[in-house]
């Protein structure tokens, strides 16, 4: 009986959990950011200043969902990841949630959204007001955006599988995010986010939630400086190579823990 009411107290505070989401995500589009606008600060810097606020929100959300025990979290070595700027963070994409733990750490992060979010009704306006980077940009134009991004002192998140893992697949990274490090010459700190049981998978409804609270354990693992992959002759060699680097860190990660 205790397990069973467990069970739907979370069930209960995930439903709300993602009505705070979406819903908040419209409020703050619709009228908290616009008031912020007022001030009619430059747009780098108002960007800034709502790349925080975002931050702030997000702690917020995820220690309310502490509280309400509908998960718990981990994170190892956090002075690492809240104490950098002007990384790009390789995270490799398990569950929904993963960019609200890593955005409600790092103080000041910019990220590559998909495009459909950019049209959301709920998390669009955020989106935007936020000076987020849709992926569906010309790749001189998202290398643009994403310098400017770095050289402002935000943390650019990166999931390079473009989409959440599929449970037992391979790790299979697109290039993309490579090829930006190495046009940037912008270092990398990768984080491997872990969630157990499994929870918010790719093709799972939000009330699938398992029989046990899931606990998320975010890492912060090596940093990968691509100095010593800009030696090589031709470009693509080197996209590949640094890739295949990140990609091989994340595959024995999974098997080895």
């Amino acid at each position: 009986m205790r397990e069973r009411i467990s069970y739907c107290w979370r069930l209960f505070g995930t439903g709300l959990g993602f009505a705070l989401l979406f819903g908040g995500g419209a409020v703050l589009a619709i009228c908290f950011f616009p008031l912020l606008a007022l001030k009619r600060t430059p747009a780098v810097e108002q960007a800034a200043l709502n790349q925080r606020v975002i931050h702030y929100i997000f702690k917020f959300y995820v220690l309310l969902l502490r509280a309400l025990g509908v998960l718990s979290i981990t994170v190892e070595n956090r002075a690492i990841l809240a104490n950098g700027g002007g990384r790009i963070i390789i995270a490799n994409h398990p569950t929904l949630i993963d960019v609200v733990l890593l955005m409600a750490i790092l103080p000041r992060a910019q990220c590559i959204v998909k495009k459909e979010l950019w049209s959301s009704p709920y998390l669009g306006g955020v989106m935007r007001y936020a000076g987020y980077i849709r992926n569906d940009l010309a790749f001189e134009e998202m290398l643009t955006a994403c310098r400017a991004s770095l050289a402002a002192g935000s943390d650019l998140i990166v999931f390079p599988e473009g989409t959440r893992t599929s449970p037992g697949a391979p790790v299979r990274f697109k290039r993309g995010s490579a090829r930006i490090a190495l046009f940037l010459q912008a270092n990398m700190q990768l984080v491997k986010i872990e969630c157990t049981p499994p929870a918010l998978l790719k093709g799972d409804a939000w009330w699938k939630i398992p029989p046990q609270k899931p606990l998320f354990t975010i890492k912060a693992g090596p940093y990968v400086e691509v100095g010593s992959h800009l030696e090589y002759e031709y470009h693509s060699l080197a996209t590949r190579q640094l890739n295949r680097k990140l990609e091989g860190y994340f595959a024995e990660s999974s098997v080895h823990g």
